[in-house]
């Protein structure tokens, strides 16, 4: 695989706890975070690390959410199975900053909407968000998104629609593992059982659906999502 940033990998796991506190505040299980979880840790770890706590967290709700939490999609990686979170080539973080990132997350409060999620997403990585306008959606609507700004207005527009359907109707252009991580994490925000179509610029061709387009996504994402035919 392509060597990861340290600075990516620490934005990478620090959204990815912030999804995570996000769907156990939707419905609490007692297992990742709080008393339990930490006595339950503490009885299992023997000589393992923070990091890998995260790790084996992340791997869990990825299997419960396919393709939502691990690093594969997200840093595109190649060749790896699509049940394996991360692929044996990923490299965790390093004790300190696996602690670092450990605790920021659980001083900070809760993601209980998206609204706040994707605040906790944008300070993971450094990026503000603008308005888009979405529009009207019906069941028969097939989109192409490309820029976090136009994941989060669409994600928007499908919360709390039961008649919408994420994982049939939309398909994101994204190439920033940023904007990966986003459109991957989609599916665990609607609580989807399938993974959230996402394709780099380079693998996008001949998708069907409205472009929704942001400004602040790449240019050659907004090209590749325009080429795409209603």
């Amino acid at each position: 695989m392509i060597p990861v940033a340290a600075a990516d990998a620490r934005a990478f796991y620090a959204a990815a706890l912030a999804g995570l506190r996000f769907v156990e505040a939707r419905r609490p299980t007692g297992r990742r975070f709080g008393p339990e979880a930490d006595a339950r840790w503490t009885g299992f770890r023997g000589d393992l690390a923070t990091a890998d706590r995260i790790d084996l967290l992340l791997r869990d709700a990825d299997a419960e959410w396919p393709g939502a939490f691990g690093a594969r999609t997200v840093f595109a990686e190649p060749a790896v199975a699509e049940d394996d979170a991360f692929g044996p080539a990923w490299t965790s973080l390093d004790p300190v900053d696996a602690e670092e990132v450990w605790r920021t997350a659980l001083s900070s409060g809760d993601p209980r909407d998206l609204d706040a999620l994707a605040t906790a997403w944008c300070a993971a990585w450094g990026i503000t968000l603008q308005p888009v306008e979405v529009g009207a959606l019906t069941t028969v609507d097939r989109l192409v998104v490309a820029g976090p700004s136009a994941i989060v207005a669409v994600l928007r527009a499908f919360v709390g629609r039961d008649d919408l359907a994420w994982t049939e109707q939309v398909t994101v252009v994204a190439t920033p593992p940023s904007h990966r991580q986003l459109a991957s994490f989609s599916t665990a925000v609607l609580n989807a059982t399938k993974p959230t179509a996402v394709f780099t610029h380079g693998q996008a061709q001949s998708l069907v659906g409205r472009a929704i387009v942001s400004a602040d996504a790449t240019a050659e994402d907004a090209a590749a999502a325009g080429r795409s035919a209603t």
